[in-house]
């Protein structure tokens, strides 16, 4: 995307695709098939035209299904069809990622967090790296009766 955004002649982002430019975007991404997600592509309240991922998935707190949405990427007339396959896939893993934060657990406690506490996801999920199960010595020092057990510390964390 950066390299796009330098080499483009149009200013970004980009306001003001026709709706030609825009339909050749969506017979592209119409042709691709992830799950029973959706790819929209669509003209934000600003004039920027927009890709994002919709997916029917359960609440991870509730277990209800409901529509959410990946973030919404700018889009421009001047990429190629390559350029917008490759942010499709993009979009797909981070919203993979984000989900898999969500319900990525260790002995019943969840340790990513992939939201702000407004609610709002993150745009990075914070690494646990440092802060994982410390190891329990060969004596099994600090384990009970007969099993060894690794202390996981949620560092503010909340479960969830």
């Amino acid at each position: 995307m950066a390299e796009h955004i330098t080499s483009c002649k149009r200013s970004h982002p980009m306001v003001g695709m026709t709706p030609e430019e825009l339909e050749r975007i969506q017979q592209l991404v119409a042709g691709v098939s992830y799950r029973d997600w959706k790819v929209i592509s669509f003209i934000d309240p600003k004039g920027v035209a927009r890709m994002q991922i919709s997916a029917i998935l359960p609440d991870s707190t509730t277990g209800k299904p409901f529509e959410n949405y990946s973030i919404a990427l700018p889009l421009c007339s001047e990429m190629s069809d390559g350029l917008i396959l490759d942010l499709v896939f993009e979009l797909i893993k981070e919203y993979e990622i984000h989900e898999a934060a969500e319900r990525f657990s260790v002995a019943g406690k969840r340790l990513y967090f992939p939201h702000r506490p407004d609610g709002m996801p993150l745009f990075e999920v914070p690494s646990m790296r440092g802060a994982l199960p410390t190891p329990v010595s060969a004596e099994g020092e600090g384990a009970g009766e007969g099993e060894a057990r690794a202390h996981v510390p949620m560092a503010g964390r909340k479960s969830g």
